[in-house]
């Protein structure tokens, strides 16, 4: 992976989150599951650069 492929997973990530609690009682099932993904994946990014 590289910085910028981090950023953007971060920046995507920081989007949905901000949509999900502005828009707390829509559906926005897909939405969480990326969430839960780019977590894991930046995750995996920072303990593996540690």
């Amino acid at each position: 992976m590289t910085d910028a492929s981090i950023q953007a997973w971060e920046s995507e990530l920081k989007a949905l989150l901000e949509r999900i609690r502005t828009h707390p009682s829509s559906n926005l099932d897909d939405a969480r599951q990326r969430a839960v993904v780019l977590e894991k994946l930046i995750a995996d990014y920072n303990r593996t650069q540690a």
